[in-house]
């Protein structure tokens, strides 16, 4: 199976440095986290513009400051960061 790319702002992150702006097929990923079936510890692929880098994530859910609520994140692994 393909992992899932997602989109973020990499600018959009918490102090600890989790992306929190994610979206799928240009919907919030917080909207479609149940249709996809993902769970907490999934990896997915991230990137910002289609033909600049991508790096691989795991998500999560929890408290997010800037929004005052829980929400789903992604924690990049900048390890596997792969320029385009």
């Amino acid at each position: 199976m393909t992992m899932l790319r997602i989109f973020t702002d990499f600018n959009a992150r918490t102090s600890d440095g989790a992306c929190w702006n994610l979206k799928y097929g240009g919907a919030d990923l917080e909207r479609k986290i149940c249709d996809l079936k993902l769970v907490a510890g999934e990896k997915v692929q991230l990137f910002q513009d289609e033909n600049d880098f991508e790096v691989m994530a795991v998500l999560d859910y929890r408290y997010v400051d800037i929004l005052k609520r829980n929400a789903w994140v992604a924690i990049p692994d900048w390890t596997t960061l792969v320029r385009k």
